[in-house]
């Protein structure tokens, strides 16, 4: 019999993990849209009873803003929600603290607050 080594158990446990330890598909899909993690789909559950109720309208999902600057791309930046309350377009992301603080990240959503003269709501989650 065959013994595996400590060192190579943890190698495969390794290989098999995401990096990001995000739940499982089935476990952040709704409305058949597989969400980045838990809690943004938690977010789009409590978002799509805002407006059911008329707290919110025109929710949209992974909006896009594209960067241009003289003619040239220079990025796009998604952002997990737009929606629009009391007349006032929301652009909602939900991040990790690690995420938040990541530099390329902070400059393409300074760049598409620039660009399009928004303000980005980060949620740290």
């Amino acid at each position: 019999m065959r013994v595996k080594n400590n060192y190579q158990d943890n190698v495969d446990k390794l290989k098999n993990k995401n990096r990001f330890m995000v739940a499982p598909v089935v476990e952040r899909t709704m409305d058949g849209i597989v969400f980045a993690s838990k809690k943004e789909m938690k977010r789009y559950a409590e978002l799509k009873l805002l407006q059911r109720a008329g707290e919110v309208s025109d929710l949209e999902l992974q909006p896009e803003f594209r960067v241009s600057i003289n003619g040239n791309h220079y990025c796009t930046y998604t952002a997990d929600f737009a929606y629009t309350q009391k007349d006032e377009r929301i652009v909602e992301e939900l991040k990790s603290t690690g995420t938040a603080k990541d530099a390329a990240y902070r400059l393409r959503k300074k760049a598409a607050e620039l660009f399009y003269g928004i303000k980005i709501k980060v949620i740290i989650k």
